[in-house]
């Protein structure tokens, strides 16, 4: 790869980082309704022929904009690892990166389901573009240690929903009860303890 196309790539990267952050901001303040690409294209001091030559339309950008935030390249390798990984080690790191990254971005994770769920249009495109593959690699996840022998013959579709659940879940509780929550008193460690021990052995007295 010369190093032109290098340049051109890191370009490509970081203008759509710098798109992603105005999009952020204005739908954040002004609501995604009421915003229009103009408006995300003169936060991010680009033309708006140019903000058209990396997204689509507006729909295009909110997806873009969840994906890359709810989808991070930390959850990415940890799901990528999996099959090196024990049962346990692979739930601690999935539990503890996507509930360190909701409680530190709960009010634009929030912002954002929001938004999904007023528009029928972009919540099944969420649900087909980003949900469906997270889903999928932690069915494959469950199969993988059903095959191992390290987990009992279970439901992969409903074991995988409710995991993601519950870490939605968790996450809408630390912002509901704000300080008084024990997400915001107790570590992060101690947390996804908690939670692993739940999914992997269950409150049942053995």
């Amino acid at each position: 790869m010369t190093t032109r196309i290098k340049r051109k790539e890191h370009l490509t990267k970081t203008r759509r980082k710098q798109i992603l952050r105005a999009a952020l901001s204005i739908f954040s303040t002004r609501g995604y309704g009421e915003s229009t690409m103009a408006d995300v294209a003169a936060e991010a001091g680009v033309g708006v022929g140019t903000l058209y030559n990396y997204y689509k339309n507006k729909r295009d950008l909110l997806i873009s904009l969840v994906q890359k935030l709810l989808i991070s390249e930390g959850l990415i390798n940890i799901f990528d690892k999996m099959a090196d990984q024990s049962s346990r080690d692979f739930m601690d790191s999935l539990l503890e990166e996507r509930l360190e990254f909701g409680f530190d971005n709960v009010q634009t994770i929030l912002f954002l389901f929001f938004e999904i769920q007023r528009d029928t249009k972009l919540r099944h495109q969420y649900v087909q573009d980003v949900v469906g593959p997270l889903l999928a690699r932690i069915e494959e996840y469950i199969r993988l240690q059903i095959k191992r022998g390290d987990c009992r013959k279970v439901d992969e579709r409903i074991i995988s929903r409710a995991m993601v659940g519950t870490i939605i879940g968790s996450i809408i509780l630390y912002r509901l009860e704000q300080h008084s929550s024990p997400f915001a008193k107790a570590h992060l460690k101690k947390i996804t303890h908690e939670l692993s021990s739940l999914f992997m052995s269950g409150l049942e007295r053995k």
